[in-house]
């Protein structure tokens, strides 16, 4: 490993995969060409949930040949047993991720890679958490079905009414945390699937933190694992969930270092 890339980095960026051999062996280079021009050291953290395609053997290799040639970027491979979800993914790539701002976003690339540039300025400006925002931006999920979009609507609006988030997009999956808050909640997470981001925003709203919604656009990629009808029954079982257990999350975060 490179000196730059063994000193602790700014930012790690996270990708959680699930049988992604098919596209994120073009997606890693991408990303770790854009990371080598922000001027400042990054990390690429690759987590494989249990895939039963080939998506670990590309992890690994993209690890390996990154230490091998000294890059700048490194790039850190980290592989589950089994599928537990994109929230338990997440949560074994923050305990690996060694950056000051902890980023992650999918496999698909269908958030522009600008954003996270413009996530890093508002962590540097005060934020403990940046989660995108599509209802912010013009045509931020255009694309999408007219069911899922109804959907999510009638999703956002239950979890607004029973938790109270006050927060219209509650499902981007483009989110950033200062690394200190990163750990604690997710370490705290009882969710492994969709659910989880419900379930670590009432964290952030209980324990206090500055969160900022940041206007994202997204472009929908073909592939996506999301089933409307089976996945929203799911959704609603995990709202209700984080309500019935309030009382057990812990009152107050306990910040930890790296």
């Amino acid at each position: 490993m490179s000196e730059a890339a063994a000193a602790r980095p700014k930012l790690s960026v996270l990708i959680p995969c699930f049988n992604e051999a098919g596209r994120i062996g073009t997606t890693i280079p991408e990303v770790v060409g854009y990371l080598r021009g922000l001027g400042y050291a990054a990390e690429l953290v690759l987590i494989d949930d249990g895939s039963g395609d080939g998506t670990w053997a590309i992890l690994e290799a993209a690890a390996r040949e990154a230490e091998a040639r000294g890059d700048a970027v490194a790039v850190e491979a980290v592989r589950l047993a089994q599928n537990g979800g994109k929230g338990r993914a997440l949560a074994a790539g923050v305990e690996a991720a060694r950056g000051e701002i902890v980023l992650f976003f999918d496999a698909d690339l269908s958030y522009p890679l600008s954003h996270v540039a413009e996530a890093v300025a508002a962590i540097e400006g005060g934020a403990d958490v940046v989660i995108g925002a599509r209802d912010l931006a013009p045509a931020g999920r255009a694309d999408y079905s007219w069911l899922r979009k109804a959907a999510s609507g009638a999703l956002n609006g239950i979890v607004d009414l029973v938790l109270g988030l006050g927060v219209p997009d509650t499902q981007c999956g483009f989110k950033a945390f200062r690394a200190e808050v990163a750990r604690p909640l997710f370490s705290a997470l009882t969710i492994g699937r969709f659910g989880f981001d419900i379930e670590l925003l009432y964290l952030v709203r209980r324990w206090g933190l500055a969160l900022v919604r940041l206007p994202v656009v997204m472009t929908h990629r073909p592939g996506s694992t999301v089933r409307v009808l089976p996945d929203s029954v799911r959704m609603l079982r995990d709202i209700a969930k984080v309500r019935w257990q309030a009382r057990r999350y812990p009152r107050r975060i306990e910040r930890r270092g790296p």
